[in-house]
């Protein structure tokens, strides 16, 4: 019986942990589609974020709608929030466009066995959206 028990519980550890790492599998740093810019996406709290961690030519947060960001350097601002993994997407985020200072609702899913990240924000429904193809760094 002890050993039902132990075998059941590590089955349960196992799966619990495949389920976990399943969704970390898009935890890294990326090139954007103009390679002026790289971000880094990480875990927080089972959600997951993406900072800008680096661009090419600096410049600051101008056409943030809060003039007291608008001083600020966009280099590590995290501009992607609150993403949940299901069913092999990252859901239900917010991406904030340091383009237009616009907030918009966000999914990811990664292609090309994890090489490529595509990353769609949208308003309202995702058809009303646009689309960024990002390349993992590769060291």
């Amino acid at each position: 019986m002890k050993k039902l028990v132990l075998t059941l519980i590590l089955g349960l550890i196992v799966s619990l942990s495949f389920s976990q790492s399943a969704g970390d599998k898009i935890i890294g740093q990326y090139w954007t589609e103009t390679k002026e810019g790289k971000i880094e996406i990480f875990k927080k709290d089972n959600r997951y974020f993406g900072k800008i961690i680096w661009r090419k030519d600096a410049r600051l947060d101008t056409e943030n709608p809060n003039e007291k960001l608008q001083s600020r350097n966009v280099v590590g601002i995290v501009f992607m929030k609150d993403f949940v993994f299901k069913n092999d997407k990252w859901i239900n985020g917010e991406v904030y466009s340091i383009e237009n200072g616009g907030n918009y609702s966000g999914k990811m899913w990664l292609e090309n066995n994890g090489s490529i990240l595509k990353m769609r924000g949208y308003l309202g429904i995702s058809l009303l959206g646009k689309t960024a193809t990002l390349s993992r760094v590769r060291d």
